[in-house]
């Protein structure tokens, strides 16, 4: 299980720097990317493109945050539902994201990328454990240059734990990397 603070996950808390500070740049709207996801079967490489539509404002995030702590991730994944902050594209395939940070780092931004992972029928059918890992969660950082990497989470649970800090816990040790990436705009 992975743990992470609340600014550097979600950003879902007060202490999140707002997007427009004095900063020489904006932040990113578009990324090409190389994802590599680790399965049980082997590593698998698709080309990605993440696509923002807009960034989640400070104000909502704070209330998202409460959502998560009182309902937990399923009160979440219900408030999400119909948002679409943004895209993936894999290939010709469009998928909505639905929640979108930026937060400022140094001399560059990092990124979150948050979507209600679909469910297969067969998953639902079966009563599988994954339906407890409802969430696709790609973080990156991207330098001034407009290149980086990050995390992939394709099924991943969210929890607050005692201390304020999501916890982050893939399905069955499944998860990636972003690599190569480029902003694109």
């Amino acid at each position: 299980m992975k743990k992470h603070n609340l600014v550097t996950l979600l950003a879902l808390g007060a202490c999140l720097i707002p997007l427009m500070t004095a900063f020489a740049y904006e932040p990113g709207r578009e990324f090409s990317a190389e994802a590599v996801v680790n399965t049980r079967e082997g590593r698998n490489r698709m080309q990605v493109t993440f696509i923002v539509n807009r960034y989640t404002p400070v104000e909502e995030l704070q209330n998202l945050a409460g959502v998560l702590e009182n309902g937990g991730q399923f009160g979440l994944l219900s408030v999400l539902k119909g948002r679409r902050d943004g895209q993936l594209r894999l290939g010709a395939m469009n998928m909505p994201i639905a929640l979108v940070v930026a937060e400022e780092q140094g001399r560059g931004y990092r990124y979150l990328f948050l979507t209600p992972r679909r469910i297969q029928v067969d998953e639902e059918m079966l009563g599988e454990e994954s339906l407890n890992y409802p969430f696709g969660i790609a973080e990156f950082e991207v330098d001034r240059f407009g290149r980086g990497e990050g995390r992939l989470h394709v099924a991943a649970a969210l929890s607050i734990d005692a201390d304020g800090y999501v916890e982050i816990e893939d399905y069955d040790g499944v998860d990636g990397t972003i690599d190569r990436i480029k902003q694109l705009r």
